[in-house]
């Protein structure tokens, strides 16, 4: 049987009039400046992300690579055809290597897992990064072994998230490891999977105005442009031997990057129409290093705050690090890295689409989607905005923290000995979740009328007003629940008024009341 990618349906993208729509990727290439597919579209952020990876890694090993900041603006301008690139998947060395069951190189796995797939593999969902969770299963995840089959082009999708995002740890089940040693003759290094390449940061890609221009915007400057990273045995990795775990390959330009195998799996698959996928086998991956400190397209997008790469939570959003991403195309280190080429090569705006996987201890709380406007007229002032806009609403953070201390005190005067207790009691007063909640539409409405030209001090003077309705209304709805009698009237009355001077302090001073 065959699935071949470049031939077969597997791309989702989103279409100018609003559809979602499926391609293979010869016709993601050839239709790619067409204005018809306007962007990559899936309802998994980490789908979009890996499938933007893929083809950038099939530009890159096609020789489709910018050489100079000079070429990378002029290719962008002048719409540069991905000819080439069609070319190489249907006539050149890309043909034939992307068969997603192939029974030699499956496309994307390692074909040496295929003697213990039958009486070792899993069901499907355990290649589902969302539904697997900790996918180590210490637990009775029964849900895994369930053979219920996935389209293959599902299929496809999870395997390459899984390359890119994969959680670090024990990646088969306790009673399995054994045995897939003595029928592999793999040590134990082939059951411990590294953290995936982007699935402890936040990837970052400039989106254009059509899927081509997008393609071109996000190519790392490079001589070569790399090799791809078809399957697992066509060039040297690493040994599953003992003592192998820190052994590192040495990559050798971004199409090797963008293609990593961090996972090594293989697919069962199964023919029909559409063909589909009953049973995997996922093992630890490659790990690999850059080829020196020089090389940049490891780092391409990377954003740092406080020293270290901008990464996923669910508890702190993105937006509110928004000023490191606009700092770091001010950087006079950014260099030939994708906010250096934005701030001094781009002439047009465009819209950075920023992904992250939040986990926790190996467990996945979701995936961390946000999109912020660029324009290279106007990086300081978006800076600017940025920097304000969440100083502001961390001051107003703290204005509610404070006001709810104050009901707390007046409501609560003998307060209980236990600080368990005493932290319970006073999050009942404490509204900033509230506003952290709803300030970013007012943070991004902010950034799009800062971009668009408007004056940043008029546009951060509404962002304030905005923020002190949210605070207000945010307070109050805490406050409701206070007993009408005198103690409560009071507690209300004194919060308010703390409230109030609260949004007079700090920044909030700058901007008016």
């Amino acid at each position: 049987m065959s699935f071949d990618l470049s031939s077969q349906p597997c791309i989702p993208v989103l279409t100018r009039d609003g559809q979602r729509q499926w391609r293979s990727l010869c016709e993601v290439f050839a239709a790619a400046d067409s204005d018809v597919d306007i962007a990559i579209s899936h309802p998994s952020p980490g789908a979009e992300v890996a499938c933007y990876e893929l083809l950038l890694a099939i530009c890159h090993a096609a020789g489709y690579t910018p050489r100079s900041p000079q070429e990378w603006s002029k290719w962008i301008d002048q719409q540069r055809s991905f000819d080439k690139v069609v070319e190489w998947l249907t006539t050149g060395e890309g043909r034939g290597r992307f068969d997603l069951f192939d029974s030699e190189r499956p496309f994307g796995q390692n074909a040496l897992l295929t003697e213990a797939l039958t009486d070792l593999g899993y069901g499907p969902v355990q290649l589902m990064l969302e539904r697997a969770k900790n996918y180590s299963q210490f637990a009775d995840h029964v849900h895994l072994y369930d053979l219920e089959p996935v389209s293959a082009r599902d299929a496809f999708l999870a395997m390459i998230i899984q390359h890119c995002y994969g959680l670090g740890g024990r990646v088969m089940a306790e009673g399995v490891v054994k045995q897939v040693q003595h029928t592999l003759g793999y040590r134990r290094p082939i059951t411990d999977g590294a953290v995936g390449r982007l699935g402890a940061r936040v990837r970052i890609l400039a989106i254009g105005d059509n899927l081509g221009r997008t393609l071109r915007l996000n190519l790392a400057i490079h001589e070569s442009g790399g090799t791809l990273n078809a399957t697992w045995d066509e060039r040297e990795r690493r040994p599953f031997k003992a003592g192998s775990a820190m052994e590192r390959r040495t990559m050798d330009g971004p199409s090797d990057w963008h293609s990593v195998l961090g996972r090594s799996v293989l697919l069962r698959g199964i023919d029909g129409d559409p063909p589909t996928v009953d049973r995997v086998l996922l093992c630890a991956g490659e790990t690999v290093a850059v080829e020196s400190e020089g090389d940049s397209y490891a780092e391409f997008d990377a954003v740092y705050v406080k020293g270290r790469l901008l990464k996923a939570s669910l508890d702190r959003a993105l937006w509110r690090d928004a000023h490191a991403i606009y700092s770091a195309s001010l950087a006079p280190q950014s260099g030939d890295g994708l906010f250096g080429l934005l701030g001094t090569e781009l002439t047009r705006p465009v819209r950075l689409l920023a992904v992250g996987l939040a986990a926790v201890n190996r467990d996945v709380d979701g995936w961390v989607r946000d999109i912020f406007p660029f324009n290279p007229d106007r990086t300081s002032e978006l800076r600017d905005a940025a920097e304000v806009g969440v100083q502001l609403a961390e001051d107003a953070a703290v204005a509610l923290k404070d006001a709810g201390q104050e009901a707390f005190r007046c409501i609560y005067p003998a307060c209980p000995d236990s600080k368990a207790q005493r932290d319970k009691l006073k999050a009942r007063f404490d509204a900033s979740d509230y506003l952290w909640a709803r300030a970013g539409t007012s943070f991004h409405r902010l950034l799009d009328r800062v971009e668009a030209g408007h004056d940043t001090r008029s546009e951060l003077s509404t962002h304030a007003q905005t923020l002190r309705g949210i605070a207000s209304e945010a307070l109050d709805e805490r406050l409701r629940s206070l007993p009408p009698n005198g103690r409560g009237w009071q507690a209300k009355v004194r919060a308010r008024d703390k409230l109030a001077k609260g949004l007079q302090a700090r920044r909030f001073k700058e901007f008016g009341s």
